[in-house]
């Protein structure tokens, strides 16, 4: 069965299915893909994609743990046509004032043979061929400003990271309004969010101190730097997003990275991102490069079908 078959199949049943076309290029050839994606399956959802380069499967699935808990999970297996395989695994948790955060992959293909963009994602890839890499994060809220934070990276360069973050909502004073008490404490409003971190990470090729800033507004826009320095290491990390600045519903993302301690992926990574609403579905675009080349992206979402009730 054909994805547009499959497609086609569900699209009566479940209105939350999306069919997914994508084209990219970069050094090495083009790529397409079609997929459909966010089929229901119990609690979670399925997607299959193909492309010109290899064959994947995902599922995700999440549930919560009365009373203040949550679990997520997902997992996603791809074969390439040149035989290889990657299966890929992530969880997030959270149970009152402890979050966790985990993910693993074994692989005997490289990443750009599903994704031909992952040397240059934000969040550092590993490029072997073949191999394993495993990370964890544990997060503690200390208080309702202040929250530890642990982690660990391990596979190809083992190190691990500690640190706190320190969170402050930012208010402003909204003008008085005709006939409050002049003597009353006047009225604000929340009108963004201040975080800063400070920590170290230590391992195989990286020593150092860490810290960072992000600054977040009520209207969708968020600048984020982080910094490593320490005897023979290096790096710093900037993004900056924001929401409906290509139209309403439309989201944009910039960032840079330069971390050469990095043994295992493109140490320079730098991306432009954008999807915005476009006729029925959602249109996306992607460029990024860095260190080995340069690639771009153009993708489309289609929704197929509609909530049960629409349309009645």
């Amino acid at each position: 069965m054909t994805a547009l078959t499959l497609a086609a199949a569900l699209a009566s049943s479940a209105g939350a299915v999306n069919l997914d076309f994508g084209a990219a290029y970069r050094t090495g050839g083009p790529w397409l893909s079609a997929g459909v994606s966010d089929i229901p399956l119990g609690r979670g959802t399925f997607s299959v994609t193909a492309s010109n380069r290899a064959v994947e499967v995902a599922t995700t699935r999440g549930f919560s743990l009365p009373p203040a808990g949550a679990v997520s999970a997902s997992a996603s297996a791809a074969v390439t046509w040149r035989g290889g395989l990657r299966l890929t695994s992530g969880g997030t948790a959270t149970l009152g004032p402890v979050a966790l955060n985990l993910g693993a992959t074994f692989f005997t293909g490289g990443a750009a043979e599903v994704d031909p963009l992952a040397a240059w994602t934000l969040t550092p890839t590993d490029l072997r061929d073949r191999g394993w890499n495993a990370d964890l994060t544990a997060r503690y809220r200390v208080s309702r400003t202040l929250i530890a934070v642990l982690g660990g990276e391990f596979g190809p360069q083992n190190n691990v990271s500690g640190g706190v973050e320190w969170r402050r909502d930012l208010t402003r004073v909204l003008p008085p309004a005709k006939g409050d008490d002049p003597e009353a404490e006047p009225a604000t409003e929340r009108a963004g969010t201040l975080t800063l971190r400070l920590g170290a990470r230590a391992g195989r090729g990286v020593l150092g101190v860490t810290g960072g800033v992000t600054y977040s507004t009520e209207a969708g826009v968020s600048v984020a730097l982080d910094a490593l320095a320490g005897p023979g290491s290096l790096g710093a990390v900037g993004s900056l997003s924001a929401a409906d600045l290509l139209g309403e519903g439309s989201t944009t993302r910039l960032y840079l990275a330069y971390e050469p301690w990095r043994l295992a992926s493109a140490p320079l990574r730098a991306g432009a991102e954008a999807t915005l609403p476009a006729g029925p579905g959602t249109l996306s675009v992607d460029v990024r490069g860095g260190t080995g080349g340069l690639g771009a992206r153009l993708g489309y979402s289609l929704p197929l079908g509609g909530p049960p009730d629409e349309g009645r």
